[in-house]
Formats: structure tokens, sequence, C-alpha cells
């Protein structure tokens, strides 16, 4: 009997230890593989019989697989074939960083049509074809794109479906440009009803339609959570004749445009440490703006710059659009409110040399504005900034208005006359408000014993690409 009992014990502990050694060994990650790809290989993807094409590379790499690839132009189109997975994503970079390894077609480079892949430190250049040059489609959720050139699109540089969690950092997208008919949209970025979109210390210019615009065909079941942050965004007269416009055209429209259906929640974005600049073309008004902010969205504008264009904000209702923290120069127009726009907020702003016109109202109520601290360089206040916490004041109260820094001088009357608002508890450069005795008008705070300092690149503005 006591035989008979001990194997019975065995024979109950012993499921028991295979189901913990089939969950322990389980748990263990898997392996990953390295492929390798050099100009002009013809193994089969090991670091000493390296592939020589890279969609060899996709065609063999497995989830959590790293796809390295040396310097030379690979002339070819890259395709997604499997998914990562939210641990291993599959990843294909260049072994030197960015500007060494060229991927390039007519048209149309890289098509993502899998869920967790991550593109680092390649140079995408499409020829400008007449195609999208990077294109995701509906399953290509938690995608990356960092360290990365795209350049050359004859349509938009990367255009997006419906996709979630996508990130795209550190990265320089230029020269989208489609001359049909003279000029015909081709953006930086665009994307469908996207979730979860991050675009961040990157780069933007040379499009002949916006730096970054949201949803054009108001897609079901509407956008949400973009973020915009550490950017820089902007358009100059070309110096080279480029895809068939001409030495000296200004080919684009905004830096930022949404568009958001009434028939779904209302879309949230956050823009933040964003320069923007060149929203301005030849022939005078156009309506160009630097933020084009519109329909069914809540936008946040934060620390922002514009200069050299047409319309810093352009703003239309049903927008709720709260600006804060921002300078603006050299601008015929600062603010442009359309449509009946209501719960428009601009705060703590600085409008310094060369704006033209403050406000512009084009079918709205200034009944919609709430400005409050705003500074503006000058001898009046406009009619939608007359409340009492306003400011209007000479180049004296600045640290150097010539030289566009607008840092309050010692002694300046914008210094603890401003009032209290909680959503704006720190400056354009993360000083906490308030520094004195009560906040300081316009979007500098000045530190005690501060000023007369050179202005620095705002806190969360850290743009690595020239």
């Amino acid at each position: 009997m006591a035989r008979l009992a001990s194997s019975t014990r065995l024979y109950r502990v012993f499921p028991l230890v295979l189901f913990a050694f089939v969950v322990a060994t389980s748990a263990q990650p898997v392996a990953s593989t390295q492929w390798y790809v050099v100009a002009g290989g013809t193994g089969s993807g090991s670091s000493t019989a390296p592939f020589g094409r890279i969609q060899d590379a996709i065609n063999a790499a497995q989830p959590g697989d790293e796809i390295i690839v040396g310097p030379g132009t690979f002339t070819e189109t890259l395709q997604t074939i499997r998914a990562g997975a939210a641990s291993q994503p599959i990843t294909i970079r260049s072994a030197n960083g960015r500007g060494t390894t060229i991927v390039t077609a007519l048209g149309r480079v890289l098509t993502v049509a899998h869920p967790y892949i991550t593109i680092d430190g390649l140079v995408l250049d499409g020829q400008y074809g007449a195609n999208d040059l990077v294109r995701l489609g509906a399953a290509a959720s938690n995608f990356t794109l960092r360290n990365t050139e795209v350049r050359r699109s004859g349509n938009d540089a990367i255009d997006m479906n419906s996709v979630q969690d996508v990130l795209i950092e550190n990265s320089l997208i230029h020269h989208a440009l489609n001359p049909t008919g003279g000029r015909t949209d081709a953006h930086g970025i665009t994307g469908a009803a996207v979730q979860r979109l991050t675009i961040r210390n990157t780069e933007i210019h040379t499009f002949s339609g916006d730096g970054v615009q949201v949803d054009p065909g108001r897609t079901a079941p509407g956008w949400n959570d973009v973020t915009i942050e550490g950017c820089r965004i902007w358009l100059a007269p070309l110096t080279t004749a480029e895809n068939g416009f001409p030495v000296g055209s200004v080919t684009g429209e905004n830096a930022v445009d949404t568009k958001a259906s009434t028939s779904f929640p209302r879309s949230r974005i956050t823009i933040r440490d964003v320069e923007t600049y060149g929203f301005k073309w030849p022939t005078p008004g156009n309506n160009i703006a630097a933020f084009n902010l519109k329909e069914n969205v809540d936008a946040t504008v934060d620390r922002v710059t514009v200069y050299d264009s047409e319309i810093a904000f352009r703003l239309r209702g049903p927008a709720v659009v709260r600006v804060q923290n921002a300078v603006v120069h050299n601008v015929d127009v600062g603010v442009r409110y359309e449509d009946s726009i209501q719960n428009l907020r601009i705060w703590n702003t600085t409008f310094g040399t060369g704006v033209q016109t403050p406000f512009v109202a084009a079918s709205a109520s200034s009944s919609g504005l709430d400005v409050r601290n705003l500074l503006l360089l000058g001898s009046s206040l406009p009619a939608e900034a007359q409340g009492a916490s306003n400011l209007a004041m000479g180049a004296a109260g600045f640290v150097n208005a010539s030289a566009h820094n607008y840092q309050l001088a010692p002694g300046s009357p914008a210094l603890n006359t401003g009032v209290a608002i909680a959503e704006v508890s720190t400056d354009r450069l993360g000083v906490t408000r308030p520094q004195g005795s009560g906040y300081d008008v316009g979007a500098y705070e000045q530190t005690t014993g501060g000023s007369g300092v050179a202005p620095r690149v705002p806190t969360n503005l850290r743009i690595i690409i020239q």
C-alpha cells in the first residue's frame, strides 16, 4: 500500500512538473536572427554571405529579426511579407546610419501591409514617380519610421490608411511635388482615420500640399490622438526647377491641415514645440496659413513659432482651439477666425515685429474668442484683445525685438501684469508660471533676475536634421 500511495503521488505531481516546464520554456524569448544585405551580395543572408537585395531579407525575416543593410544604392521596391510582434518587431536598418543606404525606385518605394515593422536609418527616394512613396495599408499599425529620409515623391511622401500607433521620429521628409494642373496636392504626411499617430523631432519641407494633413476623406470612425512635437515644417521658393515646378515656386499650402466629420466624436490633436515658416504665395490674398485647423477637432497648440507666412492661424468652426505660448512675427494675419467658431482661446502669446493685422474675422463673431495675456509689439491692441490682461508695448520691453528675441527686458511693462490661467502653468521654455507676483504677459515668463539672454529652442524641440 505504501508503494501504491507513493506511485499515486508521483502520478499526480508529474503533470504539474510538466506544465511548469512547458510554461517556463514557452516564456523564453525566441532567438532573433540578423540578416545581412550588401550591394552586390549573392549569399543567403549571413554576415559572411549576405543577400544582395533587401527584399530577399524581408522575405526571410521572422518576428524579432533584424535586417542590417550596408552602404550603397539599392534599386528596388520593398513590400512587407509578414507581421512582427509587440515585443518582437521586424526591423530594417542601415548599418552605417542615414545617408549611407539609399533605396530608390520610380514611384512607390515601400509598402507596409503588416503590423510591427520598424524602418531605421534608410534613405527612401521615389525619383518623382507618380505614386505615394511610402504607403501604410490598413493592417500596418505599430509602424515606426526612425532616422530616415523620405524624398522626391510625385505624390504623398507618406500616406497611411486608418492605422494605429504609428511613430515617425528623427526623420527628414521633403520634396513631395505633384505638378499636375500646375499644382496638385502632394503631402509630406497624410492619413485617414488614424489613431495615436506621433510625429516627433522631424523636419518636413518642400511639398505641393500640406506638411501634415489628417483625414481628407473624413473616414469612419474618425481619427484621434495625433501629436506633432519638436518638428520644423517649412516652405521656401525653389532654388532649382523640380519635377515641373520652375525656379522661385512656392509650392505648398499649410504646415498642418485638419479635416474631421461631425458624424464622429471630436478628434484631438496636440501640436507643441513646432517651428513653421514660408507659408505665403507670391500673390496675396490666398488665405495660405501655417496652421489650418478646422472642422470637428479639439486642438491644443503650445509653444509654436510662426513667421514669414500669410496667416499664422486659420481657425474654422466648429473647431475648438487653444493656442498658448506662441510667438508670431512677420505675417500678414496673426489669427483668422472663421465660420462662427466658438471656444477659441489665445493665451500668453506674443505677436512681434511685422504682424500686419493681428485678427481677422470671416463669418464669425469675436464673442467666441477668449484672449488673455496677449502681448503685442505696437502702440494699440485690436478689438479682439481689449481685455485688461492684454498689452501693447514698444520694442524696449523686449530683450531684442529686432532679432526676434521676445523675452522680456528688465522693467518690462509685461512683467507680473497678466492673469493666472491654470492651463498655462509654464512658458514656452518650460519655466513655471508665475515667477513673480503674477503671470507675465506674452509667451515668456521672466525668471528671477533673468532676461538679457539669447532665446533658446523650446524644451522639446530637438531638430537633428539640417
